[in-house]
């Protein structure tokens, strides 16, 4: 183990170091404003596939030839990838919700989510640490509904019903389940004790249950990558979705078996099977079409687990 003991450098002396590592930088100005309006550490993400590899070592140094424009260019196309990726999620988000409140409301009644008998039982489970935690969605969904009924920020439905109705204590599930948040969803449907609840939900997304868990598992994951603002277009994800072995082939990009459910294009590929379910017009494959043709340039789709074939105009029709 090292001391770090890297010291804090201005905005001129980062430009400094990045030419001293061979990176050309024609505009200095303009590289320091980027650098006070991103910071050096975020851009360094984006350095990385531009420097030298020596002894299958990533070194310091730039390949001969990159440029400042270069390591920008292929921030701003991640930024545009996680604004596609995070409206398309929210879309999801909003269409998931709606059909948990209805088909577990129409079940199980309007307050559904106050019935602990419809989820599994408190589960105990491992860290990577060797810990051991209990997982209680039931007791984490109740939490979170008082914690929103107490807030002085509580949307305004809410604070109508607690000024109007003393029982039951919990609003009804059309507003608690409003008032969740993505990984909720995604909890309660895994936790649900009956598959038969499971399926009839997954079904209005054509997709099997254990499938769409682990999509909407997955989904969380991505989506607090892009709230975070944090890298995406290269990434190997952590938290990797279930392959679904027989797509409906309109509604695919591509043939699965071509690709690593680990990479990002296979994500994009339930993203986009997803949004045809609820509106079989989405145009988000267009959208993702003309990005990647804007910087084919300088975007590696290989990084992203691309298919060689990609460009076959079949595969976005």
């Amino acid at each position: 183990m090292e001391v770090y003991n890297k010291p804090p450098l201005t905005y001129a002396k980062q430009v400094e170091l990045l030419i001293s590592r061979g990176l050309l930088i024609l505009d200095k100005k303009c590289a320091e404003r980027h650098l006070s309006n991103i910071s050096y550490y975020r851009l360094s993400a984006y350095m990385r596939p531009y420097k030298q590899i020596v002894d299958g070592v990533i070194i310091d140094d730039f390949i001969p030839g990159t440029t400042w424009d270069m390591v920008y260019r292929l921030y701003v196309f991640d930024r545009k990838l996680r604004l596609l990726v995070f409206d398309a999620i929210e879309r999801l988000e909003v269409a998931i919700r709606a059909q948990i409140i209805y088909q577990l409301s129409l079940k199980y009644g309007s307050h559904w989510q106050d019935e602990k008998s419809i989820f599994r039982s408190p589960q105990r489970i491992s860290l990577r640490d060797g810990r051991e935690v209990e997982k209680d969605v039931y007791k984490d969904i109740q939490r979170h509904i008082k914690e929103q009924l107490n807030s002085n920020k509580a949307e305004k439905f809410i604070r109508h019903y607690c000024s109007k109705y003393d029982s039951p204590e919990n609003p009804p599930s059309w507003m608690s389940v409003e008032v969740m948040y993505f990984n909720h969803l995604s909890k309660i449907c895994t936790a649900l004790r009956e598959r038969a609840d499971k399926t009839e939900i997954a079904a209005y997304f054509s997709l099997p249950p254990d499938i769409f868990c682990s999509w909407l598992h997955t989904i969380n994951y991505v989506r607090n990558i892009c709230a975070h603002h944090a890298r995406l277009w290269n990434r190997e994800l952590d938290i990797t979705p279930k392959v679904l072995s027989f797509p409906k082939e309109n509604m695919w990009i591509s043939k699965p078996n071509t690709v690593k459910n680990s990479r990002i294009y296979y994500f994009l590929c339930m993203l986009n099977y997803l949004l045809q379910t609820i509106n079989p017009t989405s145009a988000f494959k267009q959208r993702l079409k003309e990005l990647l043709d804007t910087d084919r340039d300088i975007v590696s789709l290989h990084a992203m687990g691309f298919p060689h074939d990609w460009m076959n105009e079949k595969m976005w029709e």
